[in-house]
């Protein structure tokens, strides 16, 4: 499938929904040659406020701390800095995935 001419939001949905695993954002920085984390970030918060109204479901494994095991809350698409208990910067980015209703 040639993507040249897909919008950054619309490769990001497409990669989403054509992956076998769920993918954080640095690794669809990588994949795509985004420089931004923000910018992922951005696009997908779009991609889950049109999904309420679209044929399809982003699926969001919620950021956790790999020391204490505190899972942060799904809703905010966002890269956490640290764990709000034990502090630490040791943190499981949120990942996502996008299937069909």
């Amino acid at each position: 499938m040639n993507t040249d001419f897909l919008t950054t939001r619309e490769k990001i949905f497409f990669l989403l929904s054509y992956s076998d695993e769920p993918l954080s954002a640095r690794e669809i920085m990588r994949r795509l040659d985004i420089r931004k984390e923000k910018e992922i970030y951005d696009h997908i918060e779009h991609l889950a406020r049109s999904s309420k109204r679209k044929g399809y479901t982003l699926i969001i494994i919620p950021a956790r701390c790999k020391s204490c095991g505190y899972t942060f809350n799904s809703e905010k698409i966002k890269r956490p800095s640290r764990c709000p208990v034990c502090k630490s910067e040791k943190i499981e980015m949120p990942k996502f995935l996008i299937r069909n209703k």
